[in-house]
Order: C-alpha cells, then sequence, then structure tokens
C-alpha cells in the first residue's frame, strides 16, 4: 500500500485521533438523536483544542460523556488534551478507559506510544507503535512506524530507526516527518550525502518545513556546498518571519557571507 502524505506534522511526534467527524445533514440524519448529539459535543471539542481552548474542549467532551459513557473516541481526545497539556497520568488513565470499550484501537495504541516518548520510555513507547502498526484496520500505519523510529532513534539504534523510517515512507511517500527523521539518522551516522537527500524530500513536499530545510542547509555545509547550503538558509528567513531555525539560519549566514 501507497499513499501520498502532505502534511508535515511538523512535532516531533505525532498523535492519532483529533481528525474532524464528519457530521453531514446527509449522514446525521442516519444517527439516533443521542448519538448525534453526542457526536455534535466531540466535534465542539476538537475545535476547541485545535484553537488550544483546552479548558472549553474537556467540559465538551464531559457532556459528550454525559450523553455515551461508553464512547471510545471521546476518551481518546480527552486523553489526548491531557497529553497536550502534561497530565501525563490523567492522560494514560483516559488512554485506557478507551481500550476497555474498544480492546483493538490502533490509534490509542499509537497515542499511548507518544505519551510514552514524552516521557522518555521509550522501549515501552515501541511495544504500542508495534501494536498500532499491526491493526490491518489501521488507516494511517506510517504515523506508528514514524514515531517507533523515533524511539529507535533515541534509542541509538539507528538501523532500526531507518528499517521503520522506510516503512513509513514506502507507504507514504511524501510524508515530510517520515523523510526529515531519515535524514536526521543518516545525518547521525555522518552519511551527508544520504541526509540531504531525505532532507531534501522532506522541503520538496512540503517547503515551508523549516527544521527540513534547516537541517538541509547543514548537511549541505557539510558536503562543502555553501552556496546551495547559503540559499536554503536565505529562503527560509525570506519565508518565516520567526521561529527557532529563523534566528539560527540568521547566525549561520554571518560566517557564509
Amino acid at each position: 500500500m501507497t499513499r501520498n502524505v502532505t502534511s508535515p506534522h511538523f512535532k516531533s511526534l505525532f498523535l492519532s485521533g483529533l481528525g474532524l467527524l464528519a457530521l453531514t445533514s446527509g449522514c446525521s440524519t442516519l444517527l439516533p438523536k443521542d448519538t448525534q448529539q453526542a457526536q455534535v459535543h466531540l466535534q465542539m471539542a476538537t475545535n476547541h483544542f485545535n484553537q488550544r481552548q483546552y479548558g472549553k474542549a474537556i467540559e465538551e467532551i464531559h457532556e459528550t460523556l454525559k450523553i455515551d459513557p461508553e464512547m471510545p473516541a471521546a476518551y481518546n481526545h480527552l486523553a489526548l488534551i491531557y497529553l497536550e497539556t502534561r497530565r501525563y497520568e490523567k492522560s494514560m488513565e483516559a488512554f485506557q478507559k478507551a481500550l476497555q470499550f474498544k480492546p483493538i484501537y490502533p490509534e490509542v495504541f499509537n497515542n499511548i506510544g507518544v505519551l510514552l516518548n514524552r516521557q522518555e520510555k521509550y522501549r515501552q513507547a515501541i511495544t504500542y507503535f508495534k501494536r498500532a502498526a499491526e491493526v490491518d484496520s489501521y488507516l494511517t500505519p506510517e504515523n506508528a512506524l514514524t514515531n517507533m523510529g523515533y524511539a529507535y532513534y533515541k534509542l541509538g539504534d539507528l538501523d532500526q530507526a531507518l528499517r521503520s523510517h522506510q516503512k513509513a515512507v514506502d507507504i507514504a511517500p511524501m510524508f515530510c516527518l517520515a523523510n526529515k527523521n531519515m535524514g536526521d539518522v543518516y545525518a547521525k551516522k555522518k552519511n551527508y550525502k544520504k541526509a540531504a537527500e531525505y532532507f531534501g524530500k522532506s522541503v520538496t513536499h512540503c517547503p515551508l518545513y523549516q527544521e527540513g530545510r534547516y537541517k538541509l542547509a547543514l548537511v549541505n555545509m557539510k558536503l562543502g556546498n555553501k552556496r546551495q547550503a547559503k540559499n536554503h538558509f536565505e529562503r527560509l528567513i525570506e519565508h518565516h518571519k520567526d521561529g527557532p531555525y529563523v534566528d539560527r539560519s540568521n547566525e549561520v549566514l554571518k560566517f557564509l557571507r
């Protein structure tokens, strides 16, 4: 299976399960009224989450669970909110509650792995990423594979990191984060030519990807391609007014001019 994924997912760890819910008038009329109301509240929670209004998002999740106290997706959403606000114990409790009502839930397996990655429990995280990737019905296995590759990278197992990321890229060749991470692994191996190849893919598919372009510039410096490096630093600065990679690019450019 090969898919094209253009979103870079700029976070180093990718979460699953907060996409917009499909609530069209044609579909909702086929659902029981209570189910419609629960999904409306869950959609509102998603909207608040996307706007970083976490308190309001939690309120909407609680309204959802008043209507349907056994909705796995609601517990997954609640857990993600707790994860983003660094309430890790509450996050794990909510993820486990989701699995209580839906034991085979690959998005939750992936998200538990993300939670464990955040806590630097990489070996435990890998177990959950593997469980997610092994579920045939999982629509985005490249997410779990990329997260697993990151965990292996942090453990220093670069060969396993490459294998995991390569599987993600095989499924989704335009997945910018997976390509960028491949570049990180090759750079760690000091194979700067291959690193440049994958950093290049990350910015080809996502031209505004700051980290990917910054690292592409750095490996070009390693390869002695100062003109290309300068061009990438300047393009990054041109397209972004602020951000950590803008400041770093300005600093490096002082030595290239």
